[in-house]
């Protein structure tokens, strides 16, 4: 039987210049450290951005819920807000914004479901999507 030391001689010479003891790899400290440092910048940069749309889709429901008693509304409100917050940047769903921003609007200070029932339906009527 053939051992791997006799198909690869070239592994030997490795392996014997440090002689038996078999030692870890070690990567040069200032690509670490390069690693290190592009790593914290994109868990800030990420962290930055996600606290910017949840203060975003914060300061949306703030201005729309205050004076809502509508259960529904306030579901809907928040929906709404999650939608633009998550879609502000694209293109595609522009067609759809203004159904979302007339919910925003036109939900806010609703008293009752049966009220936001008839406000969601107005907008979906001159809003299509």
């Amino acid at each position: 039987m053939t051992t791997p030391n006799e198909i690869y001689p070239a592994f030997v010479d490795k392996l014997s210049h440090h002689g038996s003891r078999l030692e870890p790899v070690r990567a040069p400290s200032h690509i670490l450290a390069g690693v290190a440092v592009a790593a914290t910048v994109l868990s800030f940069s990420g962290a930055a951005v996600a606290q910017s749309d949840i203060e975003r889709q914060a300061q949306c429901e703030l201005s729309a819920i205050r004076d809502t008693r509508s259960p529904l509304a306030v579901q809907y409100i928040r929906s709404a807000c999650n939608w633009l917050v998550v879609n502000s940047d694209s293109l595609l769903n522009e067609s759809s914004k203004g159904y979302y921003v007339c919910l925003v609007r036109q939900l806010s200070g609703a008293q009752s479901n049966e009220a936001a029932a008839a406000i969601m339906s107005a907008c979906r009527a001159s809003n299509p999507l």
